[in-house]
């Protein structure tokens, strides 16, 4: 007989909007706990996921979603790596991370922790008024001078090709000079992002639509909760990955960052900078004030081996989750 499935709901709190696609503050989830493993469940229903009480029930009848399966091999490998009283980082380098930008805290004590803590890039969730994204990042050039930090933006797919068209085009020079990359600018076209590669001199990197991807693009962005980064790197031979967390809770971080390191090791310089530090777009609770990341350089927590946070997890109220 399978072991049981224990669950803790919880609430991350934002003060702003973490992307284009959600005007959310709140953002529930799930740990699970399946013998002495520990995984994450948390749904982004603005990007296609079942509500965190549909992925639940399902998973009680014994029904898996891409997310909640996920979950459970995380489970499986943190529960065997703390039986073993071993963290699952051991051995492996965490790839270096750009900073994610918190449009809830005040601009100046970010930029001096960016700059003083040497972060190499900056991330920015773009927005449909692009106007208000090149104000950001102009401001954040003219303060930082020549030596200041890469630029990334993720528009998820909220402009179409003339809007961002125009958003590179009159973009002020520091601005481009600086700008790394563009994640999703518009929705996937191979053609039109091709174009706008080859016109812009703009490196562009694919999240949504992945598996549809035939060109266009110089890198793909992988989030671990999501899908796994072995099927990314088959269906991508060619094309450097992004892992990233998903803005979920500090233990899907720790997964996400895991799965970096063993991306890291496997593939090499194809994984580069990734986006694993979002612990501070939250509130802190007792996990979050846990995961520190100077730099962009993400230290595991080892409490209790595997993905860590052992003293924190025990304390928690769990439930047993039944059909």
């Amino acid at each position: 007989m399978s072991d049981p499935i224990f669950i803790h709901e919880y609430l991350l709190r934002s003060g702003a909007a973490l992307n284009s696609a959600s005007q959310r503050r709140v953002f529930p989830g799930a740990l699970i706990r399946v013998g002495a493993g520990y995984g994450c469940v948390h749904p982004w229903p603005e990007f296609g996921d079942a509500p965190l009480d549909e992925q639940l029930a399902a998973l009680a009848r014994g029904i898996t979603t891409p997310l909640t399966a996920l979950a459970l091999n995380c489970a499986a490998a943190d529960g065997a790596a703390r039986e073993a009283g071993v963290s699952l980082f051991e051995g492996l380098e965490i790839p270096r991370s750009h900073y994610s930008w918190s449009f809830a805290q005040p601009t100046m004590p970010q930029f001096d922790r960016v700059l003083e803590d040497g972060w190499p890039a900056i991330k920015a969730k773009g927005w449909a008024n692009y106007g208000e994204t090149t104000r950001f990042l102009d401001n954040c050039a003219r303060m930082s001078g020549d030596s200041g930090p890469l630029f990334r933006v993720d528009f998820n797919a909220c402009l179409d090709a003339d809007t961002f068209q125009k958003f590179i085009e009159f973009m002020p020079l520091r601005v481009y000079r600086r700008l790394d990359l563009v994640e999703d600018p518009f929705p996937y076209d191979a053609a039109a992002w091709e174009v706008c590669r080859v016109r812009w001199g703009v490196r562009l990197a694919l999240d949504k639509r992945w598996q549809e991807g035939v060109g266009g693009f110089d890198a793909v962005v992988v989030k671990p909760a999501r899908r796994d980064w072995r099927a990314v790197a088959v269906r991508h031979p060619g094309h450097p990955l992004m892992l990233t967390s998903a803005m979920d809770h500090p233990l899907g971080q720790m997964f996400a960052a895991w799965e970096a390191a063993q991306a890291r090791a496997a593939l090499g310089e194809r994984v580069g900078l990734c986006g694993l530090c979002t612990q501070h777009l939250f509130e802190p609770d007792a996990f979050l004030e846990r995961v520190l990341s100077p730099g962009g350089e993400l230290r595991p927590d080892t409490d209790g081996g595997g993905l860590g946070f052992g003293s924190v997890l025990e304390s928690l109220p769990w439930r047993r989750l039944e059909a």
